[in-house]
């Protein structure tokens, strides 16, 4: 067994989980430890309620990767005195993290520091690969101008063999002094001796110089693919820049890595979301993360948990190797497909009711129908009937209108596949950032779930202005859709955003820059409190994969995941503790603060937390 204690414990249990324990009792203990939730699953879309008036609890006891109850250190030692029919005293340890044998109990206990423990966070939405990719590849992110991305890819080239690809993202033709497509005219006279091939910030434009497009076969003649295109000049020569699904005609001839030095590349990954709080994530890199994890689960070196979503081309594969949404183990399960409505609003290519305004001398641009309604609920349908969810990308409003469409089309297809198989399969919406009014509710009335980034809200405000006002969208309105009564789940969509979930609920507490400036709010009455916030990407995640009797808050009988932290995000100085689960009606941008330089000293000290432990499994898998 192993004893966490001197801590604040935050269960972030909800208020209908009648057997799980909540800060409003002292002590929160198993009459039988033994005995699971499974029976009294709660309602997920609850918040949890904390009377702070109250002592919160100090200890978890957990017994191999369960926890076996949650009180005072006193109670809890006692429980495990029961079990062992011994006592023992306790030696003394010291520093955060610092463990100590109980003689006699068989125990170890880990010291937390006074500091408080809270659910492991789970990422909703990330890309594994790519972010191993991002930590190696160059980074253009910070670049101002056109000019200054040029000269550090030439400054990359030239620490390569010439032949090299050089590879990088980060870009953001929005954030330059000149808000101007870069072309391939300046790459092909710096560096025209390596392949070069620069992922958007978005990571749905490439932009690629002509030795690039050389080795990829392409010129003036290739035509564009459905759902993509190789944007050209008014003379119809090619200007390097190429969006969405035509990307993969380039990118197929960049070297990948050895599964070797890949599973290096996920370790390294891995430690950097463990040290974040992440103790699981929901990849989207499809069979590169799922060779990836499992070569990584094979060698005995995964320390988080994994559930995997497949690419449409794996589709076949998947369906003659038995791929059912919801099996696998407790580290690595199998989830849903992932399929694409549009692109992405940085690119202007997400699908809009409005056109964009004109860049360039452009043509009208509504953005980019990736796969039209019929094509998606097509291949929705083959994977439902399979046993396989259903996970689609859509960030423009006219998009989500077809997706919803869609799900609409799936219903009976959905009853019935979740009769046969005995599962739920849980399809959702992967952005959902702009939504027409009417479609609010829909979401709800079709259980289908929202999968949200908060970062996007806060990266996107210089982008804002490409957005029809007069269209009145409901921009990344994760209250509306919580009090229309859906589900939403928040992640990250790393490497778009890092992957950090403290800097996410920072977002979703402010809607403001990162920076902390509350001049750069936008729309303060879709602001959502830190509780809620760290439930959507706790208890989120859970009921998106099935998972809600086991995982997404603290009790007896639930999995042994969760981090120690030096903040505690449900108390703070201008907190009125009676406001920690707000009402719609009480939408009013405050949150309970006194005022706006309250909320934003919490928020910024939640955007910097610090991990000092992340516990997976019952085991210490990060040690600050």
């Amino acid at each position: 067994m192993r004893l966490f204690s001197n801590a604040v414990v935050r269960t972030f249990a909800p208020q209908a989980a009648s057997s799980a324990p909540d800060s409003n009792t002292p002590a929160s203990i198993a009459s039988d430890p033994s005995e699971s939730n499974t029976d009294k699953v709660p309602d997920p879309t609850s918040t949890p309620t904390f009377d702070l008036t109250q002592a919160a609890p100090d200890a978890i006891l957990v017994d191999g990767e369960t926890i076996v109850a949650i009180g005072t250190r006193a109670e809890l030692l006692d429980i495990a005195a029961a079990e062992s029919s011994t006592t023992a005293a306790l030696a003394s340890a010291g520093g955060v993290g610092a463990t100590t044998v109980i003689p006699g109990l068989e125990i170890d206990e880990i010291d937390c520091s006074g500091q408080v423990i809270l659910p492991g966070f789970v990422d909703g939405h990330i890309h594994s690969i790519l972010y191993a990719d991002s930590l190696t590849d160059l980074d253009l992110s910070q670049t101002k101008s056109l000019p200054e991305a040029v000269a550090a890819i030439r400054e990359r080239a030239d620490s390569l063999p010439v032949g090299t690809w050089v590879v990088g993202s980060g870009w953001d033709l929005n954030k330059w002094e000149d808000p101007s497509y870069p072309d391939r005219e300046l790459l092909d006279a710096e560096v025209p001796d390596h392949p070069v091939a620069m992922w958007s910030l978005d990571l749905h434009t490439l932009w690629v110089n002509a030795h690039a497009l050389e080795i990829a076969g392409i010129d003036e003649a290739t035509p564009d693919p459905s759902g993509g295109s190789f944007v050209r000049d008014d003379d119809g020569q090619l200007t390097g820049l190429v969006r969405e699904d035509a990307t993969d005609l380039v990118a197929r001839f960049i070297p990948e890595p050895s599964r070797e030095d890949q599973v290096e590349r996920l370790v390294t990954t891995q430690e950097l979301f463990l040290s974040q709080g992440l103790t699981g994530i929901h990849d989207f890199d499809g069979i590169a993360a799922t060779l990836g994890w499992n070569d990584l689960h094979a060698a005995g070196r995964q320390d988080m948990r994994v559930t995997l979503f497949l690419r449409s081309p794996e589709v076949p594969w998947a369906i003659e190797t038995a791929w059912h949404t919801g099996d696998g183990d407790d580290w690595l399960q199998c989830g849903g497909l992932k399929l694409f409505s549009d692109g992405a609003l940085g690119s202007h290519t997400s699908h809009m009711s409005s056109a964009f305004p004109a860049i360039d001398g452009e043509d009208e641009n509504f953005g980019v129908v990736q796969m039209t309604e019929d094509e998606l609920f097509d291949q929705a349908h083959i994977a439902t009937e399979a046993g396989i969810s259903v996970a689609i990308h859509a960030i423009g409003d006219q998009a989500n209108h077809h997706v919803l469409a869609v799900y609409d089309r799936l219903r009976e297809t959905t009853k019935a596949a979740e009769e046969k198989f005995g599962r739920p399969l849980r399809h959702r919406v992967e952005h959902a950032q702009f939504i027409q009014p009417a479609d609010v509710a829909r979401f709800a009335e079709l259980g289908v779930l929202a999968s949200m980034q908060p970062r996007h809200c806060i990266s996107d405000l210089h982008l804002l202005h490409l957005i029809d006002e007069s269209a009145q969208l409901a921009a990344y309105a994760w209250p509306d859709l919580l009090d229309a009564g859906a589900h939403v789940v928040f992640g990250s969509d790393g490497p778009v955003e890092h992957a950090n979930p403290f800097a996410a609920i920072y977002a979703a507490m402010t809607r403001a820059d990162i920076t902390g400036d509350a001049s750069t709010t936008f729309q303060p009455h879709r602001r959502l409190s830190a509780v809620e916030a760290i439930r959507l990407h706790t208890q989120g995640p859970a009921f998106a994969a099935g998972l809600e009797d086991r995982r997404g808050y603290l009790a007896p009988g639930m999995d042994a995941d969760f981090i120690v932290v030096d903040t505690d995000p449900c108390a703070a100085e201008g907190l009125n503790v009676d406001h920690l689960s707000v009402a719609a009606a009480e939408r009013d941008g405050l949150l309970g603060y006194d005022s706006e330089e309250a909320l934003f000293a919490h928020a910024e000290a939640i955007r910097d937390t610090r991990v000092a432990l992340t516990v997976v499994g019952g085991e210490v898998k990060y040690r600050a």
